[in-house]
């Protein structure tokens, strides 16, 4: 048997062993057909391209767990403008000024990235400041955490908002007098929003996502999400269809694992369906997403006990939706075959969210599916075990820590604050951590999230949290970050390590991780990404 790629390095690390070793790898076609650790000349043949790394690290490419990839493919392009340099509410208006002089010919402005931590914990922005500056242009901003618009009012206008407007999982901001301010709080309030701004032609989304593609590919990541929960059954502009036609074409250098609406429906045989209908190995409907709460930025997290600074409330809205529903729901997706994953940062969220599952387990028996709990911000140190008691997966960005500038401990006070990010009690009780992203709200990289999770620091070094006894070792967070991310997708026997028979995403890292201080992990940069077999990116 001869190779089409034979790569070699001195430094494999297969996400098995805990550390590097010499090895080969011999891909033909899309399959690793042979890890080599002696002569490996009887796999060159004449068309074999060898690929010699030396000492430079070899690995499974990286499997984000948990990003929105129809929300990344817009906000990474020339149609929103990035307000994550915003300093304040004037500057971002200051910025989306600009924006609108370069970019004439916008029939809206869109901008994402503004974030009230970012900002000195500012109070939130309104619609006076945007009214005042676009007049006769609807202007929607995304929250970096994807959980409140900031709109002018002609965009509340464009998108069918009204004073009287009601959502389940959601609300609108108001003025003291009872008219709209332009905020929008939660995914259930802001989908009319959302489509407004999302408003493109499929030619506009193909662009948009090759450009999106590239700089997945850029970062060693093989494998990404949309965790949007996108109601494809509902009538929600369905960004799908540019999808299957890039991957018909070809030109699909990641695999896309798609999750559908959890609350829209109570029943799950035609989500399961239409899952069937349109899964393949590049682009898999893998399940359905639900949110149970908010974000402890703008107090919709829901805590067990009251906020530290407004002890008026657990969580405003929060939760989402009544448990009996979402247990119900929750079960029933279950049973026609879907995992459920559920957005959670309060501990109260995931007490909620194990419950559920919980049920489940009651309702269907151990169905063997991946259910999730996603983000798990807070958590009381009681609902730890439990994780490995239900077979959930902690699906875990651990890039949020540094960007939580210590919010933890403003919102939910000092005691409980040593329960954010939790990784390393997770992983002792037993419990399959994943890791991702949540891109766009931190960036694709996945090497500063592996720096968070094995040092607990910003990248100045600084220390990120009040609880640096929850930092886990390099081994632990490839783990998280290749094979257990695999697994999240109920791929772990064809994706996320080097092993003989699974699919070739491979990639190669400028330098051993293990070999270097662990100040330097955030600085490593991907070299070569090869996906299904084929090279997708060298540098």
């Amino acid at each position: 048997m001869k190779a089409d790629f034979l790569i070699r390095t001195n430094a494999l690390f297969d996400s098995v062993n805990e550390k590097p070793y010499k090895a080969s790898i011999a891909v033909v076609g899309n399959q690793i057909a042979k890890v080599i650790t002696g002569d490996d000349s009887e796999y060159i043949g004449a068309d074999t391209k060898v690929l010699d790394y030396g000492d430079k690290m070899v690995m499974a490419g990286f499997v984000d767990a948990h990003d929105h990839f129809f929300d990344g493919a817009i906000t990474s392009s020339e149609h929103m403008l990035d307000l994550i340099p915003s300093k304040s509410e004037e500057h971002a208006v200051e910025m989306l000024k600009e924006y609108r002089r370069t970019h004439p010919d916008e029939k809206r402005i869109r901008g994402y990235g503004w974030f009230p931590a970012i900002w000195g914990d500012a109070p939130l922005p309104s619609c006076r400041s945007l009214d005042e500056a676009f007049p006769d242009i609807p202007v929607y901003c995304i929250a970096a955490d994807f959980h409140t618009f900031w709109c002018n009012s002609l965009a509340l206008e464009e998108a069918g908002y009204t004073e009287d407007s009601t959502f389940e999982g959601g609300s609108l901001g108001k003025f003291e007098d009872g008219s709209l301010n332009g905020l929008i709080f939660e995914p259930g309030a802001f989908v009319a929003a959302k489509w407004k701004a999302y408003d493109f032609s499929i030619e506009e989304n193909r662009g948009n996502m090759l450009n999106f593609i590239k700089q997945v590919a850029e970062c060693g990541v093989t494998s990404v999400s949309d965790m949007g929960a996108t109601d494809f059954l509902g009538g929600e502009p369905n960004p799908l269809e540019a999808l299957q036609q890039l991957t018909e074409e070809g030109r699909l250098d990641c695999r896309v694992h798609i999750y559908a609406n959890l609350m829209a429906h109570d029943t799950f045989e035609d989500t399961k369906a239409f899952a069937e209908a349109n899964s393949n190995d590049m682009v898999q409907i893998s399940g359905v997403k639900g949110f149970v709460d908010g974000v402890t930025s703008t107090y919709t997290a829901l805590l067990l006990e009251p906020y530290a600074d407004r002890p008026n409330t657990c969580g405003d809205g929060a939760p989402i939706m009544d448990y009996e529903r979402f247990a119900a729901k929750t079960a029933a997706a279950n049973a026609a075959g879907l995992p459920v994953r559920a957005h959670c940062i309060g501990d109260a969220a995931v007490r909620y969210m194990l419950d559920a599952f919980e049920h489940s387990n009651e309702v269907n028996g151990r169905h063997g599916l991946k259910n999730t709990v996603e983000h798990i911000e807070v958590i009381n140190p009681a609902d730890i075990p439990r994780f490995k008691e239900q077979d959930v997966i902690a699906s875990i960005q651990p890039q949020h820590l540094p960007l939580d500038e210590f919010e933890k401990s403003t919102r939910c006070g000092e005691e409980r604050a040593k329960w954010q990010w939790a990784i390393r009690s997770l992983i002792d009780a037993g419990c399959e951590v994943a890791f991702g992203t949540d891109y766009p709200v931190v960036g694709f990289n996945p090497y500063p999230s592996l720096h968070a999770a094995v040092t607990r620091c910003f990248a100045d070094g600084k220390p990120c949290s009040t609880n640096p006894e929850q930092a886990i070792t390099l081994y632990e967070s490839l783990v998280a970050y290749t094979l257990n991310s695999a697994d999240v997708y109920g791929r772990a026997h064809e994706l996320g390590s080097i092993e003989e028979g699974k699919l070739a995403d491979i990639i190669a890292v400028d330098r051993n991780l293990f070999e270097i201080p662990e100040q330097e992990i955030k600085d490593a940069k991907t070299i070569m990404t090869m996906v299904d077999g084929r090279i997708v990116f060298e540098a």
